[in-house]
């Protein structure tokens, strides 16, 4: 049966605490004398040891309090002024310090209320909130609310928490807001598992994130999956996908991507559509690799190319586009089509140009060496 121990010269069982008063020192009802006062049936304890192990021996906390009363049968006490540890298998898992606090059930459960500061030594994380409740039975801290969470590369908040402490793992729910560094990435959702040894967020509800550069905006995700690697810098978004980039002017959608977020590179081994949404030009892609901040765009397993501007259309087996001067590079089987007069049907096996201008260089095979040029209509004098 798990034990709890009060420590004045040397640790016992609470079921000798009438051996612990004659042994420590003698006390007088109603008088506080060396820290342990009798107020009839209550014993009060001032600056205090307490300590609770369990079937194993192996202490399950251990915390000092400036002063504990406990109920007439010994299985509850009211705390103030708590300091301590709490163990799992016999080690550390958490430093724990709050204002007030409550032992229940014979030492089975303890919590904690008021300016509580928690920290695992195993992985840094810290812990502050204002009420707290350590299960031991079930390797559980359970924060119901005003949860904030502290970490070297992460900052996060949400109405309440559970911090499994065997596998090191927190559940987050409600107005949750997530805030990395170095990037400064921004998390919004309502439901997230944050996997601190392996550095991973696990989002699967709605979720919004948001990359920032010093104080502005630079990409813009909503997604209802994803997984956030905080030791790659890089999120695996999945299902209903919405991402947008400020600079370059770029909307992407697929079923799945892969973006660094530092280096500000989007991949997809996925079908993959790209939309220049100033220009209105779109780009639809077996494979596709994205690099934001050279703004060049390689896509390839079969690629498509649209204008709606003109409905100039081209389809090529792999291509390069220049986001920033939308010129684009496309190899193998290519196709290009013009809708608006001038109409043309062309086919060959590379491209040069820009589709909003109906401006494009096809050239044939090693063998044809045909090369052709579309070049825009003067407009008519009216």
């Amino acid at each position: 049966m798990p034990k709890s121990v009060i420590r004045c010269l040397s640790s016992v069982s609470l079921i000798w605490l009438s051996l612990i008063l004659i042994a420590c020192q003698p006390f007088n009802k109603n008088v506080k004398d060396s820290g342990v006062t009798r107020r009839e049936s209550q014993l009060v304890l001032n600056n205090a040891t307490l300590e609770q192990s369990n079937a194993k021996g192996q202490t399950v906390w251990k915390i000092q309090v400036r002063e504990a009363k406990y109920s007439p049968d010994r299985k509850k006490a009211d705390l103030r002024g708590i300091r301590g540890n709490l163990f799992q298998d016999g080690k550390l898992v958490l430093q724990v310090s709050g204002d007030r606090g409550e032992i229940v059930k014979d030492g089975a459960d303890i919590s904690l209320k008021e300016n509580i500061i928690a920290k695992d030594p195993r992985n840094g994380i810290v812990i502050r909130t204002n009420a707290i409740q350590w299960q031991p039975e079930r390797d559980l801290v359970m924060i119901p609310n005003n949860f904030h969470g502290s970490h070297a590369k992460l900052e996060v908040t949400a109405n309440e928490g559970r911090y499994y402490t065997r596998k090191q793992r927190l559940e987050l729910s409600g107005q949750i807001l997530a805030t990395a560094k170095n990037p400064r990435l921004q998390v919004k959702t309502e439901r997230l598992y944050w996997n601190i040894p392996q550095h991973k967020i696990i989002g699967d509800r709605n979720l919004e994130i948001v990359r920032y550069r010093d104080q502005s905006i630079t990409d813009r995700l909503v997604t209802n999956r994803s997984q956030i690697d905080l030791k790659q810098n890089s999120v695996l978004i999945e299902d209903n996908i919405e991402f947008k980039s400020l600079d370059p002017p770029l909307q992407m959608s697929g079923n799945s991507l892969l973006w660094n977020y530092q280096q500000r590179t989007v991949k997809s081994e996925q079908p993959i559509q790209l939309f220049q949404y100033r220009d209105g030009i779109t780009i639809v892609g077996n494979r596709a690799l994205v690099n934001l901040n050279t703004k060049l765009a390689e896509l390839e397993g079969g690629v498509e190319g649209n204008s709606n501007h003109n409905q100039a259309k081209l389809y090529a087996e792999k291509l390069t586009w220049n986001i920033g001067s939308q010129v684009l590079e496309a190899f193998g089987k290519i196709t290009y089509e013009q809708v608006k007069p001038p109409q043309f049907h062309l086919t060959g096996e590379r491209a040069t140009g820009r589709l909003q201008d109906n401006s494009m260089v096809v050239t044939g095979g090693d063998h044809q060496q045909v090369v052709t040029e579309i070049v825009p209509q003067s407009p008519r004098s009216k």
